[in-house]
């Protein structure tokens, strides 16, 4: 009966999550969040219903192991160890139950009530289950009155404090920047040390109020905090990872499987499901952190979708993700690869077992490191003195040897997770990114782990602590030692000022709608903090990731290559120029950074001899391709199209084979192709099927796209749209206006799908949408467009649109000019042949217009010029027939008869 209960539950659960499903995109991110928010009540109590389920489990076995008596039998084992599993699941199911219910509330449905009511029942329930001593506890006005008021406390006086610290100038003295670096170090340690104190109180005042709830604590114990807030870089939306530390003279030492010591491992068990709830009643924690198996399961892709969008990511406990779980429930999820569970609920000298190394590989995480660095929270601090002696006496008796090696494989992970060189050189201008990963962890890992290699190990232990213990050692000099503690005060400066700005933890940057080639590839950053400090933090630690690499101590001088990408990446291409005339000993890759550079500032001429000198050398073809169409974008620039490059990059393209345009490297290389055939050769033909072939590659690569990649998405997306604009150009010159629209709108439908989009693609399309509209006589959508692109480049300035604003301007002229002439077609022509001849003379004007707003028309200008002359010497007899009587339409003529006589020069 058990049986059928649960597979009732998770066919109900499935078929929730199905329609959970309906309510969201292709990314898993609600799109009605007012029926999203019902289906997740209703998530919610399938789970109070599980949590009742394994608790009638939980009965039946007590009262089977009653009836057969405590004999030891195989029957009697079976059931007791199926016991703690028992439990466990229903405090996991308690915990998923209100978080459900919680994410369901933050969406404001219409029955908010009725889900804050079953909330409420979920409260009381885990207050029975808990066996507390106070049964009566109100957990909304706890959280209300106490825990909310604190923190929003703590993050008002965060942003004010963040508002003071100002941005060092770009152009500020050595002396001066040193002075204002200093001035930064100090307030940026004292806000962390301030936010780490206000932090731990609010918890404090969490784990005594559970204490009071629940009675009585059966032994002496501590709550120890760990990660960002054991090093003192918590923020005011960061996550709690922590332990419970028990006392084992208090426990006398027990067996694990006495009454007593299994009596004290309850108790706190259900104390941090207690915690957990009123930590979840904030309605901070995102859906996936409870690892709800239909929505957010890591071990089966298809049910491992859901984008949890909605509810702000702040204050919670960390992660139920299995390669997680820093909370004392800790990792309870057996797999198939890792068949172990781990509790982070200990007597103190079993949580400093896990600081063997080889206890730490098993449990997945590096929980050694991590529980070197912990703080005092709550509770008893002698138990907290007492783990941290054992802590120090552990890590000095353990084999040396053993743990320099396994710090020297973390190292070697993150230095090729976190190379700051290749974040730096795969950045896309319209790609978001990791802030925490470019930034933060770039940094504080490695400053981090000299102290480990260094046995700086106290806790807590901030990274300004170990720079100032290396220092002491005369490990690092005071120079090094500042350069070190600026970058640490600037990654905190960054993400403090990124989780306050968004009122959230947020990692991703925020890339704007519009972004511009040649803009800086990291706006956030240097809102944040200015672009010097920003360009200072990636070349100190490139400089730090480099002496630990080289195993040497003293901070090495960037080389020219990082102070090229870092400058090519913040968009400041004049001082990328000055620093290569400084120093031209540079890697290929940076000189085509250099190339580039060189064309955006318009020095065209330097930046085609630079690229013909690359091009002596063997390259790759990829390479070759991307140097040679930099050549050709500086040639047609000036206007050389004929020039011998141009001829050779067409060698290379007719060479190429099937297997050189695959992936990203081939989608580019094909897509040049088609570029340099229509802007060019003008081989509109050609280059139509160039780009079809194109688009049909991309469609293929879509459908077998892993839908987890999301950068090569990405780059699917933006080519696809890119393409789509060019296809329009072929078919708009070989005069299939009717497709070039069609292909334009799938391009601007593609582009509303992509987070941030290049302004010129945008602004290329929308010029080219009003040619078609008005090629097509549709004046009034091709009014609309022009006008649109106007307000386009107000608001986003393109240097190449700039250019043509003289054109724009003219085209909304012609469509004014034609409507206006056509309303007047309706008011002056009563006669039927008057009416077509005075639509004749309109569609000549607004041609001569044309062919001034499109240079491209000259030719057929100079073909239609007799015919003009023609229809002059019509509108003259015109004249001499109607005499005065016309007076009105004699004036109207008279106005095409000095419009054409000024244009043509007749």
């Amino acid at each position: 009966m058990a049986d059928k209960t649960d597979y009732y539950l998770w066919n109900k659960e499935l078929n929730l999550a199905k329609d959970l499903r309906k309510c969201c995109d292709e990314k898993g991110k609600e799109n009605d969040i007012n029926e999203s928010a019902k289906i997740l009540h209703q998530l919610g109590l399938v789970y109070k219903e599980r949590s009742e389920e394994y608790e009638w489990k939980f009965t039946f076995a007590m009262a089977v192991l009653t009836l057969i008596g405590n004999s030891p039998s195989r029957i009697t084992a079976l059931i007791r160890n199926a016991l703690p599993a028992i439990l466990t699941s229903i405090r996991f199911a308690l915990i998923r139950s209100a978080a459900l219910m919680n994410a369901a509330i933050v969406r404001k449905p219409s029955n908010v009530d009725e889900i804050k009511n079953d909330l409420d029942k979920v409260h009381r329930y885990v207050l029975k289950l808990a066996k507390v001593q106070r049964d009566q506890f109100d957990v909304d006005a706890f959280v209300d009155e106490v825990v909310r008021e604190k923190i929003k406390s703590i993050r008002e006086e965060t942003e004010l404090t963040l508002d003071k610290l100002k941005h060092i100038p770009d152009d500020v003295s050595s002396e001066r920047a040193h002075e204002l670096e200093m001035d930064k170090i100090n307030r940026v340690k004292t806000l962390q040390d301030n936010i780490a104190a206000k932090y731990t109180n609010i918890m404090k005042s969490v784990s005594d109020k559970c204490t009071e709830i629940m009675g009585k604590p059966p032994c002496r114990y501590c709550v120890a905090g760990m990660g960002s807030l054991a090093r003192k870089e918590i923020t005011p939306y960061s996550d709690f990872e922590h332990v419970i530390l028990l006392d084992d003279e208090s426990l006398q030492n027990q067996d694990e499987n006495s009454d007593q010591y299994q009596s004290a491992l309850e108790y706190f068990r259900w104390f941090s499901v207690l915690f957990h709830v009123i930590i979840l009643r904030l309605g901070e924690t995102i859906i996936p952190a409870v690892s709800v198996p239909s929505l957010n399961n890591n071990q089966i892709k298809e049910h491992n979708w859901f984008y949890d969008a909605h509810t702000p990511r702040g204050i919670s406990f960390d992660g139920m993700v299995l390669h997680a779980c820093k909370f004392p429930l800790g990792r309870q999820e057996k797999t198939k690869n890792k068949l172990w569970t781990t509790e982070l609920i200990k007597p103190v000298t079993k949580m400093v077992e896990y600081l063997d190394a080889d206890v730490d590989f098993k449990n997945g995480y590096h929980l050694a490191d991590i529980l070197t660095k912990t703080s005092f929270v709550s509770g008893f601090k002698s138990i907290y003195d007492k783990f941290l002696q054992q802590v120090t006496d552990q890590i000095q008796s353990l084999s040396m040897p053993r743990q320099h090696q396994s710090i020297l494989k973390q190292l070697e992970e993150d230095l090729n997770n976190f190379d700051v060189g290749k974040l730096l050189l795969h950045f896309s201008p319209a790609m978001s990114f990791n802030i925490k990963h470019v930034v933060y962890r770039s940094s504080t890992l490695f400053i981090a782990a000299l102290g480990r290699l260094n046995s700086v190990h106290q806790s807590p232990c901030s990274c300004y602590d170990v720079i100032d213990k290396l220092t002491e050692k005369q490990k690092i000099n005071s120079e090094t030692a500042h350069k070190l503690a600026y970058s640490i005060s600037i990654a905190c400066e960054v993400r403090l000022k990124i989780y306050c700005l968004k009122r959230k933890q947020d990692d991703m940057s925020q890339k704007p709608l519009y972004c511009n080639i040649t803009d800086s590839f990291l706006p956030d950053l240097i809102a944040a903090v200015g672009k010097k400090s920003i360009v200072d933090y990636f070349k100190t630690t490139w400089s730090l990731q480099t002496m630990i690499r080289r195993n040497n101590y003293n901070l090495v001088k960037t080389d020219t290559d990082t102070n090229i990408i870092i400058l090519y990446r913040m968009g400041m291409f004049e001082k990328v120029v000055e620093k290569w005339n400084d120093n031209k000993n540079a890697s290929i890759a940076c000189k085509m950074f250099v190339v580039d550079a060189l064309k955006f500032i318009s020095r065209h001429e330097d930046a085609i001899s630079l690229g013909k000198s690359l091009l002596i050398q063997p390259l790759p073809v990829n390479v070759k391709i991307l140097v040679l169409f930099y050549i050709t974008n500086s040639l047609v620039a000036l206007g050389r199209r004929g020039d011998g490059v141009c001829k050779k990059l067409k060698n290379i393209f007719d060479s190429l084979s099937p297997n050189d345009l695959n992936d990203v490297d081939g989608w580019f290389v094909q897509q040049a192709y088609g570029r340099y055939l229509l802007f060019v050769d003008k081989d509109h033909e050609k280059a139509l099927g160039e780009f079809i072939k194109l688009h049909g590659s991309l469609l293929k690569s879509r459908q077998t796209m892993d839908g987890d990649d999301t950068e090569k998405e990405f780059h699917s997306k933006s080519f696809l749209s890119r393409n789509l604009l060019h296809i329009a150009f072929c078919l708009h010159f070989n005069g299939n206006n009717k497709q070039a629209i069609k292909k334009l709108k799938e391009a601007f439908k593609i582009f509303n799908q992509l987070a941030s989009v290049e302004i010129g693609l945008v602004q290329e399309g929308n010029l080219l949408l009003g040619v078609c509209y008005y090629a097509e006589k549709l004046y009034r959508k091709a009014l609309m467009v022009f006008d649109r692109t106007l307000l386009l480049y107000k608001r986003y300035p393109y240097q190449r649109m700039e250019q043509r604003l003289p054109k724009v301007n003219m085209a909304v002229e012609c469509c004014k000019a034609m409507l206006n002439e056509k309303d007047a077609l309706l008011l002056f022509s009563t006669d039927a042949g008057y009416r077509q001849f005075a639509a004749d003379l309109c569609h000549i004007r607004i041609f001569i217009r044309f062919a001034q707003f499109n240079n491209g028309l000259e030719n057929v200008f100079k073909i239609r010029k007799d015919d003009y002359k023609v229809l002059l010497n019509n509108l003259m007899e015109e004249y001499e027939k109607l005499g005065c009587r016309m007076s009105l339409k004699m004036h109207y003529l008279h106005y095409h008869l000095d419009f054409f006589s000024a244009n043509m020069g007749v």
